[in-house]
């Protein structure tokens, strides 16, 4: 078992390496994966006599469980720093003026009728307006 607490000890050491997200992911793959060094160790149970299975799967598990702490921690630092950086990236200045806010813009179909009634003037034609209903009075 003290090729386990080796294990442990560089999981640690590259856990606390790791630079970003993308790093800490793949140290988490490496030793906790699915073909990773914890887990391989898991196999290795079906070797031990079935007595000993117990106490050796407890130890293995502990490992596990100290090496996912070490990575859950140092993911919460690296996206601490992570929102950090981009905080301070993104300073405002209250000195300067606010943003316009645009008045709206005209109806989709009053643009076109107004492209159309463009285009027919240049050829020459007119547009002729009257009431849009028209009723009888008796």
């Amino acid at each position: 078992m003290s090729h386990l607490a080796e294990l442990v000890a560089s999981a640690k050491a590259a856990i606390s390496q790791a630079s970003d997200v993308a790093a800490l992911d793949n140290v988490r793959v490496e030793y906790l994966g699915k073909k990773g060094h914890l887990t391989l160790q898991m196999t290795t149970l079906r070797e031990l006599p079935p007595e000993e299975r117990p106490a050796a799967g407890a130890v293995i598990n502990e490992a596990k469980e100290q090496v996912q702490q070490a990575l859950n921690a140092r993911k919460a630092e690296l996206e601490s720093a992570a929102l950090n950086a981009r905080l301070a990236a993104e300073t405002i200045d209250v000195s300067l003026p606010g943003r316009r806010i645009e008045n709206g813009g005209l109806h989709p179909v009053t643009r076109t009728i107004d492209r159309i009634e463009s285009f027919f003037g240049e050829l020459g034609f007119t547009v002729a307006t009257g009431p849009e209903i028209e009723g009888r009075l008796s």
